[in-house]
């Protein structure tokens, strides 16, 4: 159950309601002292229920939630107390499929419930957003609360700055850029920065096409037979020897430069590619041969190569942008 949805009228006692029903129902979790009352009202209303409806007894235990379940109830949880939307495209299996085992920004092993700042989260990547499958990433407390309230340009600030800043280096902040990129000019693609894509993105939130090209480049240039594949698919929207000599430049850069990556572009250090600068200038080069519908055709192939959903103002409404990701104000607040 969740009743936040990208509809403009939310009932925010219904949904504190649904959220304690949630919590009694899939969990064996007991009721908090803390939770506010209208989550413990849909608690105590779900647990009446279940009593009349069933004697005691093995059948009829609650049941133990996964991980991504207890994740799913507590995001809905600090969400609620902080007047945040979630989408109804938010769930336990979105969790499930964003799940990572090393966190993006700091590269370090993510570890669960263990209080340290190595401990998995989910974050919204852009801040104005609502909690939306689209907006969504896992990272290290660590990262998210460093990225804290930061606009997509002060974290860029940050990650200019030629020092280390509230615990993440410079680099760290650029892998935090390059993940809030697409999501922060989701609205406004034509005014987002060519930056490398030093991260892998979540398989859901938003992608530039000059990162879904930068992702095809990264994952299918290793190898020569990839790589001769990729300039193959590419070289079709190209319609000037210029631009398909630029595009072979690219391919051999990203090839030789991936050999140079820390894992040899074997593991998590292949995004490293792109913080070469040959590659990057190779990259910007290509696309400045393309003209505007050359490179319409070259987006419109990577989504299609990568097996992207292209984002609609449909989806993006369940941001709730309007609002800056809260739950609409004239609904009220218990």
């Amino acid at each position: 159950m969740n009743p936040w949805h990208d509809h403009a009228h939310v009932d925010i006692e219904e949904a504190g309601r649904a959220l304690g029903h949630d919590f009694h129902t899939l969990t064996q979790i007991p009721k908090q002292a803390d939770w506010p009352a209208a989550v413990c009202a849909g608690f105590d209303a779900a647990a009446h229920g279940h009593s009349r409806a069933h004697r005691p007894g093995p059948a009829h235990r609650r049941p133990h939630a996964d991980r991504f379940t207890r994740k799913w109830l507590q995001l809905r949880l600090n969400a609620w107390r902080r007047q945040r939307a979630v989408a109804n495209d938010v769930t336990p299996q979105l969790l499930r499929e964003l799940d990572v085992t090393r966190c993006p920004v700091t590269r370090e092993v993510l570890t669960h419930g263990t209080l340290q700042d190595t401990d998995a989260s989910v974050d919204r990547l852009n801040n104005d957003a609502a909690y939306a499958a689209s907006n969504l990433a896992v990272m290290s407390v660590r990262a998210n609360r460093a990225k804290g309230a930061l606009s997509f340009a002060q974290v860029m600030a940050r990650a200019h700055a030629a020092e280390p800043s509230e615990g993440l280096t410079p680099t760290e902040w650029l892998r935090l850029a390059a993940l809030m990129l697409g999501p922060c000019h989701a609205t406004c693609p034509h005014d987002a920065p060519a930056l490398p894509l030093c991260a892998p993105l979540p398989v859901h939130a938003v992608r530039l096409a000059l990162q879904q090209v930068q992702r095809l480049f990264t994952e299918h240039c290793l190898r020569q037979a990839g790589k001769n594949r990729l300039l193959r698919d590419f070289s079709g929207a190209c319609r000037s020897d210029a631009a398909r000599l630029r595009l072979a430049a690219l391919g051999h850069a990203v090839h030789e430069g991936l050999k140079h990556t820390e894992g040899h572009g074997l593991d998590d250090t292949r995004w490293d590619v792109w913080l070469q600068p040959a590659v990057m200038a190779a990259l910007l080069r290509w696309r400045e041969a393309l003209s505007e519908a050359e490179w319409a055709r070259v987006a419109a192939l990577s989504g299609r190569l990568s097996q992207a959903r292209r984002e609609t103002p449909e989806r993006l409404r369940l941001w709730q942008m309007p609002t800056r990701g809260f739950v609409p104000l004239h609904t009220g607040w218990a």
